[in-house]
């Protein structure tokens, strides 16, 4: 072994080589994690700016699906970079090894398949061909993808031969038999492009996938049999016009008592719908450091996350099997952590329905929800097709259409549509609670030390700072009453 890492790695196993390259299984040292180490065998070779290119067609992709570059180095004697290592198998391996899924299950992984290529297409992003050996799978069956950009223009077709090539790979993992499986291979058989007359892009596979996991994902309701004995056919002398009329008199006295307990019992309010998500268009954006910073196109819920919607994610949650509702863990979520009920969830959401006080504020479904941990808001965004959004987008979107930031002033605990509203639209961005963010970001005050995940803007409870309020922590598992979160987009939200 000729090549000698810097001392923050060491190399554990040779994965693979090719003519120009070395592929090799990592551990970095300093924040113990395995990494995937590329080197270019012969640094003083023509081939050296390609490589280069080709690595930062990988480092500009950042999608939470797609693997992510760590870091590159390239001096006289040394040319190197480093990526995520995806742990778990890769779909053609599971196939290779007679592995079968169930329908709900691979139209969840397509659907997220094409979420992330139309990221890719979007931004015009070329690519090699995907096929199911970059597609990856681990322990909780979460989805994550191989990094494949590469340097140069995006071929018009190369859409057309991802689709076709995972059109013909990917029916050998279905399960036969399984119910969904019909309507799932008419899908793929789509994709192949052996129908002229269903021709798919990726947004209408993504809607046809969504679709199908949508309908599998439905709980069927068992039909009431009666218990009661079969009534006989009445005879025209019988005493049937009595009892018909004794009925309609009992009926009578049930409405008025119905009525009666409506007066008496406080109404159960439903939630309204909010304003839709806001566009905020690809340019260079204030960062949250002072600097300037280039954003891409992505779209911002206005609001932070409100208890009525909160209430419609666990509603959704206890209609699945516990297969389902992994999918929408983090791959990193703790193994002791099984459920995404905040403390007291049912006094919460039981006192917001009526509207009523819980420890000395008032609860109604559009104030935001609290007690919320990072786990929390990642499995919502899965459930949603969304994110949460980064520090620096957070804070583009605040900036966005705003000329004086530092003027958007915490108020009270209120609902979401009452909270403090910057120039293009967002609430509670000052105000409300704290926000989650989706990635470890510096600390400016310790240079030197990791990445922290950032909880952004300010609160009720805690106003300094406004807008600009920043906190940094290692600790996911972090629930406050006034913390919680927002969610971002990378497509137009349907």
């Amino acid at each position: 072994m000729s090549f000698i890492p810097p001392s923050d790695y060491i190399l554990t196993k040779l994965l693979g080589e090719n003519p120009q390259t070395s592929i090799w299984l990592a551990e970095q040292v300093s924040v113990r994690r395995n990494v995937v180490l590329e080197e270019l065998r012969n640094p003083q070779s023509s081939s050296r700016e390609e490589f280069l290119a080709a690595v930062r067609a990988k480092a500009s992709v950042d999608h939470p699906l797609i693997a992510s570059v760590y870091e590159a180095i390239n001096d006289d004697n040394t040319c190197f970079f480093t990526r995520e290592w995806l742990p778990g198998d890769n779909l053609a391996q599971l196939m290779a090894s007679g592995v079968v899924l169930k329908p709900a299950q691979v139209a969840h992984i397509i659907k997220r398949i094409a979420e992330a290529c139309m990221h890719l297409e979007e931004r015009g992003t070329a690519t090699s061909l995907l096929s199911t050996k970059h597609i990856y799978l681990n322990e909780h069956n979460v989805l994550r993808l191989s990094n494949l950009a590469k340097a140069g223009n995006r071929s018009e077709n190369a859409s057309c031969f991802d689709i076709e090539a995972l059109g013909q790979e990917l029916p050998a993992i279905v399960e036969p038999g399984a119910t969904g499986q019909t309507r799932l291979q008419m899908l793929m058989h789509w994709m192949t492009g052996a129908n002229p007359e269903h021709i798919l892009q990726w947004k209408d596979i993504r809607h046809y996938a969504d679709q199908i996991e949508q309908q599998l994902a439905t709980p069927i309701v068992p039909l009431q049999v009666s218990t009661r004995k079969s009534v006989k056919p009445v005879k025209k002398n019988s005493a049937f016009p009595w009892i018909i009329g004794a009925a309609a008199v009992l009926c009578i006295g049930l409405v008025m008592l119905v009525l009666k307990q409506q007066k008496d019992t406080p109404s159960i309010v439903t939630a309204e719908p909010l304003r839709a998500p806001i566009l905020i268009p690809e340019g260079k954006y204030p960062t949250p450091d002072g600097g300037q910073g280039f954003v891409r196109k992505f779209w911002l819920s206005a609001y932070e996350v409100t208890i009525g919607e909160y209430r419609e994610f666990i509603q959704a949650l206890d209609a699945m099997d516990r297969e389902q509702r992994i999918l929408l863990d983090h791959e990193s979520q703790p193994p002791g952590k099984v459920s995404h009920e905040p403390e007291d969830w049912y006094e919460i959401v039981a006192a917001a329905e009526l509207e009523q006080v819980w420890q000395d504020r008032k609860l109604t479904l559009q104030v935001p929800m609290f007690q919320i941990d990072w786990w929390d808001a990642h499995a919502y965004c899965e459930w949603k097709r969304a994110r949460l959004p980064t520090q620096e987008e957070w804070f583009a979107a605040m900036n966005y259409q705003t000329p004086q930031p530092t003027a958007l002033k915490p108020g009270p605990w209120n609902e979401v549509q009452a909270l403090d509203q910057n120039g293009s639209g967002f609430l509670g961005m000052a105000g409300g609670v704290c926000e989650w963010t989706r990635k470890p970001a510096k600390n400016p005050s310790n240079p030197l030390g990791a990445g922290q995940f950032v909880i952004i803007g300010a609160s009720f409870e805690n106003t300094a700072n406004g807008a600009y309020a920043r906190e940094w922590t290692n600790d996911r598992d972090v629930k406050r009453d006034d913390l919680g979160f927002r969610i971002g987009y990378d497509h137009q939200p349907e």
